[in-house]
């Protein structure tokens, strides 16, 4: 008969917890330890799967990864090059035609509470900056460029030579990966990863000093986006050692409107707040949340230009996110979906390297394919309602809404810019 240890409840309790110890360490004994292999064995069996490999796996169409359900408590932790902080910039941006007009919109971001502008001058002529910086204390917020020509970038450059801005870079194409691109368009998230790579790898091979900066949608899959800007950095690393290079890197994190809506627009704000935590967490130099209503006919309303920017600040201010540096490091789940996206994307990225990179047409002929087939899903799965998306497909809002989306859009890789609520009203009216 087994025998049973008796306690002395007055015994110290560093004492009683060693008795402890050993009573339960004879409770696991007598019984047998698992193994992966048969755990699996007897979920087959009792779900009827046909998946004999991974009978909780699951694949996303869409982003065309398989994932699986079984997480390896002893799996490999991801590790990247950190920064010391994770005080992200609350930007802003805006494409300059008025010089009086663009210093009034800035003054009025950095009074709403943004700490970062980002102007695009390339429609200018004359770039004054004297009178679009009139006001604005360049010493205490950071400063974004986008540039036309050497001519522009060399002006600014030279305004700022003898002054003392906080932060100053000026995009141009020989350092700026405009990844938003791809998210606008309908790509997926290892699309962007690889095109960010190939694009990224072949600034560094022309001018391997200039810093880069790379410019990132978010989608709405909350952990797939965190995982995605993890594994930009851990493999933007690789790159650069294979390189023996260690260019300055920025990375810039915008929302941008495939899923939002319209006609159920509050619902956008959820949407940016997801999308906007997402982007924080896998470690971003900057947060741009555009106005929803960005490209509807009427505009920006004071409403949602000021949500944008509060969005940042609840973020920052109030869950105190900047406190944190790859909070979900770690984490079974993070951990696995970083792997199996950084797998996937590398190895589209080899493929555009084969074609000869991103300065090749074959790559850009292949890198379109891709991303056409991918948009076709997205909406594809809209109309048949595969994907739920509220306001859009799913829980329609019964109050009619004043608000319409543009209808010129900004186009790349020869598609225009893929908003899905458009895309489904048009199936809408080809069925009346």
């Amino acid at each position: 008969m087994e025998s049973f240890y008796l306690v002395d409840i007055s015994l110290p309790l560093n004492v009683y917890s060693y008795f402890l110890s050993i009573r339960m360490k004879k409770l696991f004994e007598a019984f047998e330890k698992p193994n992966l292999t048969d755990w699996k064995a007897q979920l087959i069996k009792e779900l009827k799967s046909d998946n004999t490999n991974d009978p909780t796996g699951f694949e996303n169409e869409v982003e065309e990864l398989t994932f699986t359900n079984i997480y390896n408590p002893n799996g490999q932790i991801l590790t990247f090059n950190k920064p010391n902080t994770n005080d992200w910039k609350i930007g802003v941006e805006l494409q300059v035609l008025d010089i009086k007009a663009a210093n009034q919109w800035a003054l009025k971001q950095l009074n709403l509470g943004a700490n970062a502008l980002n102007f695009d001058v390339t429609q200018l002529q004359d770039l004054a900056l004297s009178e679009l910086l009139a006001g604005i204390e360049t010493a205490y917020i950071y400063l974004y460029f986008t540039t036309k020509n050497q001519e522009q970038t060399e002006f600014i450059r030279t305004w700022f030579s003898n002054k003392t801005p906080l932060f100053l870079q000026i995009n141009t194409t020989s350092n700026l990966v405009n990844t938003f691109q791809i998210d606008a368009i309908g790509g997926n998230t290892k699309q962007q990863l690889a095109f960010a790579f190939a694009k990224g790898k072949a600034l560094l091979a022309k001018n391997p000093t200039e810093p880069i900066h790379f410019e990132f949608g978010i989608g709405s899959n909350f952990l797939l986006e965190i995982a995605k800007f993890r594994a930009f950095h851990i493999l933007w690393d690789r790159i650069q050692k294979a390189c023996e290079t260690h260019a300055k890197t920025y990375v810039t994190a915008k929302t941008g409107f495939v899923n939002k809506s319209l006609h159920d627009p509050y619902t956008n704000l959820l949407r940016q707040t997801s999308e906007g935590l997402s982007a924080v967490i896998g470690i971003v130099d900057q947060l741009i949340i555009q106005p929803y209503d960005l490209l509807a006919t009427t505009g920006i309303s004071t409403f949602t230009e000021r949500m944008a920017i509060n969005i940042s600040l609840i973020l920052k201010e109030e869950a105190e996110i900047n406190q944190w540096i790859d909070p979900l490091e770690g984490s079974i789940v993070l951990e696995n979906y970083t792997k199996i996206l950084a797998d996937e994307s590398w190895r589209l990225f080899q493929k555009i390297e084969v074609k000869g990179g991103m300065e090749t047409s074959e790559s850009e002929v292949f890198l379109q394919e891709e991303i056409a087939r991918t948009r076709t899903k997205r909406i594809h799965q809209l109309n048949v309602k595969k994907q739920k998306m509220v306001g859009v497909n799913h829980y329609l809002n019964p109050e009619t809404s004043n608000l319409h989306w543009k209808k010129e859009k900004d186009t790349f890789l020869g598609m225009n810019s893929l908003i899905l609520e458009q895309e489904f009203e048009k199936t809408l009216s080809d069925k009346i």
